[in-house]
């Protein structure tokens, strides 16, 4: 027959049981002190490292549509990136720059390998025959040319015309001419909004390399341009 419990139960006292609890309160005390000194000890260029490593972990895009002019990466950063990188943050940016400016939904960005391609219609920036930049157009050239003048890299800035442009009440006496001087008048206002002029060139092309072969005046207003090419 089983022997019955007596009740209450009585246990012995373990005289030893808080050295655990002990134990492990000095182990994370000593953890604690470690890391402390740990810390205090960092030098500059570790904690550099460290921030350097999140940011390019977090890339260089934007989250959102941000219009402000300070987007671009920090030129430290411009040198962690890939060219492919870059070329799409300042595609980017020059977009979301552009939203508020009177050449909205007019300029397009192209990337070609390792070049971009900020296409502006010229019947957009001047008179028919004209090289002067429309009056209302060049407050958003100069928030292009202020943003450039924070990214590295050569730029160009390339005229086009079509085949036969109407230059009857014009002062310029071939195509090539008008497109060198459209040029030219957007390359001053880089200059003057502070992108380094020896980062500067320009070219005319004329009507010598044409985007469309329509013959339509669709097809020909499409070679009219000038292009903002950043490269290298």
């Amino acid at each position: 027959m089983a022997k019955k419990k007596k009740y209450p139960v009585e246990y012995e006292a373990n005289t030893e049981a808080w050295m655990t609890t002990f134990a492990d309160l000095v182990s994370l005390m000593l953890t604690f002190f470690i890391l402390l000194i740990s810390m205090s000890t960092m030098d500059k260029t570790g904690l550099s490292d460290i921030e350097t490593s999140f940011r390019k972990a977090v890339s260089v895009l934007n989250a959102g549509a941000k219009t402000e002019l300070q987007i671009m990466p920090p030129l430290e950063m411009q040198k962690l990136v890939s060219a492919e990188e870059l070329m799409l943050a300042m595609r980017q940016n020059s977009m979301a720059l552009l939203q508020n400016s009177t050449l909205k939904h007019k300029v397009k960005g192209i990337i070609v390998k390792d070049r971009l391609y900020l296409r502006i219609p010229d019947a957009v920036l001047f008179e028919k025959g004209s090289a002067k930049l429309k009056p209302e157009h060049a407050k958003a050239i100069k928030k292009l040319a202020q943003m450039l003048a924070m990214t590295p890299g050569k730029i160009r800035i390339e005229g086009h015309t079509n085949s036969d442009p109407d230059l009857s009440d014009s002062q310029f006496a071939d195509p090539w001419t008008l497109s060198l001087a459209r040029s030219a008048s957007v390359l001053h206002i880089l200059e003057d909004e502070g992108v380094n002029a020896a980062r500067l060139s320009l070219v005319g092309y004329g009507p010598s390399r044409p985007v469309s072969t329509e013959a339509t005046p669709f097809g020909r207003s499409k070679n009219r341009r000038v292009d903002i090419v950043i490269y290298k």
